[in-house]
């Protein structure tokens, strides 16, 4: 273990390895915290930090009054691993389809003092915190939520944890009455993981759930909204069937219009609502902050049990994030990357145009962080992208038709200097096909 790495993420390192090598094996119970604490000669925090971030990445599952168990999905998890290891195998260069946040965009020696001098309050940092998170914190997001997001709430409704999975793993016990749930996007492997975890059944239609998972701001995988009219249908709908929404609003601060279309809490004035922000993209997906929402009466449960659970954000990350909220940071956070991504879409288009010429269509998406092409060509959509990965290119595939290929191309980690590499890299395989 390299003695730079943070405690809690030894041991994180530590289970992970076990479970990935195969050592432990689903449903099997690992040491308790008091147990873990002593044999790494640690505190109980740092090996419930570590349990709640293995938790957040579908490896435990938490049980009540019983412990953290191997989770049933720690195989899917596993294949997933293996999946990216062939990936870099292939040598992935050119991702124009990642999700992640480029370097440029993120000021992290201004972070660094935010985080230095949050260390330098001592009488602070000697208490654990309170479990729904610290409330000078709790109070910045209750108005950014407000300012930005429309939402209805205030600092006594909000809780903070690592990662809207931790948050998750809270969430499911206060809504355990309601027996199943539907995604809109089946594919988000980490949501399903926890209901499924949590015995909730997954259903494929709206009717058959009680729960609906919904992401608006982010529709599609390259970015498309649902409009202000759907979500007003889809906010009736939950009351009048009495179903309960999930919001993770995910990706919501970055539109080509100044303000985004305001949240499904907002336009259900905080009824059968439960609201989902995270600070990963805004920020660095490292500093895994996110927050939870709850409606009146999920929140009156979470307070008969907020006790039984511990904070799982360490206290100088909240009082350093609530700092640099207050001094206005994340206001010039959310232009600054806006500007950005706004830049590289539009470097992209150009890109795209000088190489296909005529043979290109290139239409906006709701975000900067994606270009949408249509391509004249005879190649197949799945030709195309297993050709992609063979070379080292990803990209994310839309759709096809009698004309040619539909797809979309993310610009949010991706450098300006491989763009251009890889679309002349895009135009070679589709031109050496024909």
């Amino acid at each position: 273990m390299k003695k730079q790495d943070s405690l809690y993420m030894q041991v994180y390192d530590y289970y992970r390895g076990l479970i990935e090598s195969g050592k432990m094996h689903n449903g099997e119970k690992i040491p308790s915290i008091r147990r873990s604490a002593s044999e790494f000669g640690v505190s109980k925090t740092t090996i419930e930090q570590a349990y709640m971030c293995l938790c957040d990445d579908g490896y435990l599952v938490p049980k009540k009054q019983s412990g953290y168990y191997v989770s049933r999905r720690a195989e899917q998890r596993k294949s997933e691993i293996s999946k990216r290891q062939k990936l870099t195998e292939n040598k992935l260069i050119y991702d124009f389809a990642s999700s992640g946040v480029d370097s440029e965009s993120f000021d992290l020696s201004l972070w660094r003092r935010y985080v230095k001098s949050a260390l330098r309050q001592t009488e602070r940092l000697l208490g654990y915190g309170e479990p729904q998170g610290e409330k000078e914190l709790r109070e910045e997001i209750a108005m950014f939520a407000k300012q930005n997001r429309n939402c209805v709430c205030d600092a006594s409704n909000i809780i903070i944890g690592a990662g809207v999975q931790s948050l998750l793993h809270i969430l499911c016990p206060l809504i355990c009455e309601r027996k199943s749930i539907v995604f809109s996007d089946p594919n988000y492997i980490q949501g399903v993981s926890v209901f499924t975890d949590h015995g909730f059944e997954i259903s494929k239609t709206f009717d058959g759930a009680d729960i609906i998972y919904t992401s608006p701001s982010r529709k599609t995988r390259w970015g498309e909204t649902i409009s202000v009219a759907e979500r007003f249908k889809l906010a009736e709908y939950a009351v009048a069937e009495d179903k309960l929404i999930i919001e993770d609003d995910y990706g919501s601060e970055f539109r080509y219009v100044n303000k985004p279309t305001p949240s499904l809490q907002g336009l259900s004035g905080g009824k059968n609502t439960v609201y989902l922000g995270t600070f990963s993209k805004l920020l660095l997906p490292s500093i895994r902050i996110s927050y939870m929402i709850l409606p009146s009466e999920i929140n009156e449960k979470y307070r008969k049990v907020s006790s039984v659970y511990n904070q799982t954000v360490s206290k100088v990350d909240q009082i350093a994030l609530c700092s640099f909220i207050r001094d206005g940071h994340l206001s010039s956070q959310i232009r600054k990357s806006r500007k950005l991504y706004l830049q590289k879409s539009k470097i992209l288009c150009d890109l795209l145009a000088e190489s296909f010429e005529d043979k290109v269509t290139i239409g906006k998406t709701d975000s900067p962080l994606f270009v949408k092409a249509e391509i004249k060509t005879d190649m197949s959509l799945n030709e195309l992208v297993k050709s992609c990965e063979k070379n080292g290119l990803k990209i994310v595939p839309i759709s096809e038709n009698g004309n040619g290929i539909e797809i979309a191309f993310s610009v949010s980690a991706i450098s300006v200097e491989k763009m251009e590499k890889g679309v002349n890299l895009l135009k070679s395989l589709i031109t050496d096909s024909e």
